[in-house]
């Protein structure tokens, strides 16, 4: 039996249940990772920004060479060189706002990139739980094809013996051959389907593709089912939503930033000079502080301002559309993703009892069959309907598990 083989190395497979998966998927992946550089990015960038508002000093020396003689009066020349060393401190006093709206922005960024890495959280998670629970249930599909092969061969067996006594002909046999061979087809492709569902789940957690798993969590298993949720809240939840909101704020600040360029800027600062003076006669070195102030008022650019401002402005309502349409987005998938978790929710109730059914029907058939109460065909048309009707238990399991995990997502609660 296939599933013999399979499972021959399970006593030394790593347990992993659907919350330990979670947790390496998040460890390893590399989408995640570029998120959190990229916050760590945007913090380095905001206190970089926030400097703008404390003194600068520099500090910066100078030497010249005179080749030619220069007098200063008659019988007086210059001396050939001249250098001196400057430390200067300088505040800015007004710059129209700009390095506060500067720090404002950058502050709005921060925030965009944290929720750039929460909004990636949310998806990586969704994307394991996925993983985990495709894997889970084409485990359980190939078990039901390889109890579907053991059944047809039980069958073999009883009707192989009937043929040998000269009880029943060739026909009978035949059909079971035939539809043995058919589920044996049907067991090599669960194990296929098996083993690149295992692949997928390992090579997403960076391990060994074949690495073998023991998943602890079954796909038979009730989930407790979200509650109902609205609109504004799961808007508020949404990393992705508010992340575009906070862009339309740095549209807006950004609009004023360019408007700050055109506002008059005030700078004042301190020089402390050691050196030859300018018109060095006799090479005397000193010591000379200097304190200014500086006004600069843009007068006159031919209307760059409300060029700028105009442009920003646009750039603000582009945000506020991008903002109206996830907007709408959201609502879309929040509508259907509630739908899909409740009708998948009913299916489950439908093919549990129709496999209930199934099961008693096989029973029953193949009772009357070793009775001699019915033909063979029924034996196998009730087998059929006993896989087709445990197929999709697991499948509509399946699809009911995905539908919570994204119902889960969109309301970004993960």
């Amino acid at each position: 039996m296939v599933m013999g083989t399979m499972l021959a190395g399970s006593t030394f497979a790593q347990s992993l249940s659907l919350e330990e998966y979670r947790t390496q998927v998040l460890e390893y992946n590399q989408d995640l990772q570029k998120a959190q550089q990229s916050a760590e990015g945007a913090l380095y960038s905001l206190k970089s920004v926030k400097t703008g508002f404390f003194p600068k000093v520099d500090v910066s020396g100078n030497y010249s060479w005179q080749f030619e003689e220069i007098n200063f009066l008659p019988g007086a020349p210059l001396k050939h060189d001249n250098y001196g060393v400057e430390a200067g401190i300088i505040q800015q006093v007004y710059t129209g706002g700009a390095v506060r709206k500067q720090h404002e922005v950058a502050k709005l960024q921060y925030a965009i990139a944290l929720l750039a890495l929460e909004h990636t959280k949310d998806n990586m998670i969704y994307a394991a739980d996925v993983c985990y629970w495709t894997l889970v249930a084409n485990q359980d599909l190939l078990k039901v094809a390889d109890k579907y092969v053991a059944l047809i061969y039980e069958l073999y067996k009883i009707v192989n013996k009937r043929f040998e006594e000269g009880a029943i002909s060739r026909t009978d046999l035949l059909m079971v051959q035939n539809r043995l061979k058919e589920a044996e087809l049907q067991q090599n492709t669960a194990k296929t389907n098996y083993r690149i569902a295992l692949q997928s789940l390992n090579i997403m957690v960076g391990e060994d593709p074949d690495r073998p798993i023991a998943l602890t969590d079954s796909i038979l298993r009730i989930l407790e089912k979200p509650e109902s949720q609205e609109l504004e809240r799961t808007l508020e939840q949404r990393a992705d939503y508010q992340a575009a909101v906070k862009n339309v704020e740095i549209a807006k600040m950004q609009t004023r930033l360019a408007r700050s360029q055109f506002l008059p800027q005030v700078v004042v600062g301190l020089k402390e000079k050691y050196g030859t003076q300018m018109l060095n006669v006799n090479g005397d070195r000193k010591w000379a502080t200097t304190a200014y102030a500086q006004v600069n008022i843009p007068v006159f650019h031919w209307g760059k301002m409300r060029k700028d401002v105009r442009a920003g402005r646009s750039q603000e309502e582009i945000r506020e559309l991008e903002c109206s349409k996830l907007r709408d987005q959201v609502n879309k998938e929040l509508s259907n993703a509630w739908v899909n978790m409740t009708e998948t929710a009913n299916k489950v109730e439908i093919v549990r009892s129709s496999l209930a059914i199934a099961k008693d029907n096989l029973e029953l058939n193949t009772f009357s069959y070793n009775e001699g109460k019915l033909p063979i065909l029924d034996v196998l048309s009730a087998q059929g309907s006993w896989l087709q009707a445990y197929t999709n238990v697991v499948s509509v399991s399946y699809q009911h598990k995905v539908a919570t995990s994204e119902y889960l997502r969109v309301l970004g609660t993960r």
